[in-house]
């Protein structure tokens, strides 16, 4: 074999390592798109999430707005349970949003609109105290971050708390 055949065979040898490698970062690149795709259908799908919780946000408030804002003064026992019942629902809310799994930043416009509301409807200062707090922690998280599972469980038992001392009151 000639020198010149010897170069030739280890000029095809670079070759054929080059279109190997080529072929493995084609397919890599394949897989990447892939997964951009799969990423733009979450996305659609969070989309479509989100927008369906805006949609319950915007019925429950508008229950909410309907909602008389007092009763006739002959009927101040009556009329604090209709406002536990208000309260009750309010919190329903926000536990449903929970297992939804509901954005950080739309649990936290969610739980400061149920204070507000709570707030004018006269519920102790304690529990919107306790909310205004879970609306601060909960905006510390981006603005597409879920809620990690710790303050998720936090969030909860802090809700059944408030739940139970709304229906102590009654």
């Amino acid at each position: 074999m000639s020198e010149e055949d010897t170069y030739i065979r280890a000029k095809l040898a670079e070759i054929n390592v080059a279109m190997e490698r080529m072929t493995e970062m084609l397919n890599k690149m394949i897989e990447v798109i892939s997964h951009i795709g799969e990423v733009q259908e979450a996305t659609e799908d969070l989309t479509l999430r989100v927008a369906s919780n805006g949609e319950k946000l915007d019925e429950i408030l508008r229950k909410l707005a309907s909602a008389p804002a007092s009763a006739p003064p002959s009927s101040g026992r009556l009329e604090e349970k209709g406002a536990i019942s208000v309260f009750t629902s309010i919190l329903d809310s926000v536990d449903n949003q929970l297992r939804e799994g509901a954005l950080a930043s739309d649990l936290a416009t969610l739980i400061a609109e149920a204070s507000e509301s709570l707030e004018q409807k006269g519920a102790s200062s304690a529990i919107i105290v306790k909310m205004s707090r879970w609306v601060r922690i909960l905006k510390t998280y981006g603005r597409i971050d879920s809620v990690s599972p710790t303050d998720l469980n936090k969030l909860r038992s802090d809700l059944k708390e408030w739940q139970k001392e709304l229906t102590a009151r009654r």
